[in-house]
């Protein structure tokens, strides 16, 4: 299996280069790219240093996965926060589980969240949109905002990427619930990240708007 691993990227100066690294020692077989969307501390420059290949796209990490997917041609493909807050040790858990699903989720609520890594009003609104998510969809999944996805060729093909930014995680959702593409999950550990989150409570609040007009609406909100 040729495999693509994507890390999106925006001002990950300080983790990016060990991102790629790691990921490199995992497995020397996998095409790393690096697909950076209008970072201003030089992102870019490192991840080819590194050894990556940059892709370049207007700001926007839905943009950023769309181009890359469009762009590639590997029969799966991996995509991981670059933060350091997800583990490239843990991949092959990936690869494996593609064995028998199309979609698989990295669940950190099923796995190991070290301390300090994740705020308490993300741990609880995490977990409320995941149970919206499955009551609204029918769709198992534990952790809908996860940042660690892993996809066959085929099914990402047939998804519509749509979102702009913080919603995509829920796009990649919704498009296995209305595609009837098999997701998986495995348990995955949640590190502490390099650098500052850029999510807040506003975003959760987007996503789960989303979720709601998408399934009753049938258009998702701009």
């Amino acid at each position: 299996m040729k495999v693509c691993i994507l890390l999106p990227t925006l001002n990950e100066a300080g983790s990016v280069r060990d991102m790629v690294r790691r990921v490199r020692r995992v497995s020397k077989a996998y095409d790393v790219y690096v697909v950076d969307s209008g970072s201003t501390d030089g992102t870019g420059r490192i991840a080819a240093q590194a050894g990556a290949k940059v892709i370049y796209v207007p700001r926007g990490k839905g943009v950023a996965m769309k181009t890359a997917v469009e762009q590639l041609g590997h029969d799966a493909l991996v995509m991981l926060d670059s933060d350091s807050s997800y583990l490239p040790e843990e991949i092959p858990l990936f690869i494996e589980k593609l064995k028998t699903c199309e979609v698989v989720v990295g669940s950190r609520f099923k796995g190991r969240i070290e301390p300090g890594a994740m705020r308490l009003s993300n741990y609880f609104g995490n977990i409320l949109l995941s149970h919206l998510a499955c009551a609204i969809y029918g769709v198992p999944v534990t952790d809908l905002c996860s940042g660690f996805w892993a996809f066959r060729r085929p099914a990402i093909k047939k998804m519509e990427i749509t979102a702009p930014h913080f919603t995509l995680e829920a796009n990649f959702y919704i498009e296995c619930a209305k595609k009837r593409l098999v997701l998986g999950e495995v348990p995955i550990t949640y590190s502490r990240r390099i650098g500052r989150s850029k999510l807040q409570i506003s975003d959760g609040l987007l996503i789960g708007a989303y979720l709601v007009r998408t399934r009753f609406f049938s258009q998702p909100p701009v």
